[in-house]
């Protein structure tokens, strides 16, 4: 029998803790667990469950308690589910106990359906925030998010002579952020 990798993730840092995710993983056998925070809308930049995929060997199992720790949506979730499957290695889940080793269909379908829950979630969240923010916007509250670049010291620099590298290496922006501030600054 094979090593158990656990997986957790929080969406974020505010008033949630990943520790209560890790003692359940160990209590369902997991040796090590990898753990993150951030949004599960996207595979991008899951730097813990890419180390969990990547030790994973024929016999081993990765662990998570829910499938929308894993991923919210169906193709993300079926992917990093055949990822395991490809390493020789079995992908679980403890609620609900779901069990994929790429042989069982009713185990892809539980996934399949799990993965189109967490898309729907999605959805309803986006939606839900974007009608706030029209309603924020309607009352004048909401303004956007603020100016990260400050348009004076990227003119006060090209006017010292500096190319466009030149100042976004300087301001740490990126280039074409510096483009588009002096496109706008002229067009103002």
């Amino acid at each position: 029998m094979g090593k158990v990798l656990g997986y957790g993730r929080i969406s974020s840092s505010d008033g949630q803790d990943v520790a209560s995710q890790k003692a359940a993983l160990e209590q369902h056998g997991a040796v090590v667990v990898f753990s993150e925070t951030g949004n599960g809308s996207k595979l991008d930049g899951r730097d813990q469950l890419e180390a969990a995929i990547r030790l994973l060997e024929k016999g081993d199992t990765l662990l998570a308690l829910h499938p929308d720790r894993v991923a919210r949506d169906t193709g993300d979730l079926l992917t990093v589910a055949k990822r395991v499957v490809e390493k020789g290695a079995v992908l679980r889940i403890v609620d609900p106990a779901i069990i994929f080793d790429g042989t069982d269909i009713m185990a892809e379908m539980m996934l399949t359906l799990f993965g189109l829950v967490g898309s729907l979630e999605k959805y309803f969240l986006k939606a839900r925030q974007r009608r706030g923010i029209e309603a924020a916007k309607v009352k004048g509250i909401y303004k956007g998010r603020p100016a990260s670049i400050d348009p004076v010291k990227v003119r006060e620099l090209r006017n010292q002579g500096l190319g466009a590298s030149a100042i976004a290496r300087r301001l740490q922006i990126g280039r074409a952020s510096v483009y588009r501030t002096l496109k706008e600054e002229a067009g103002a």
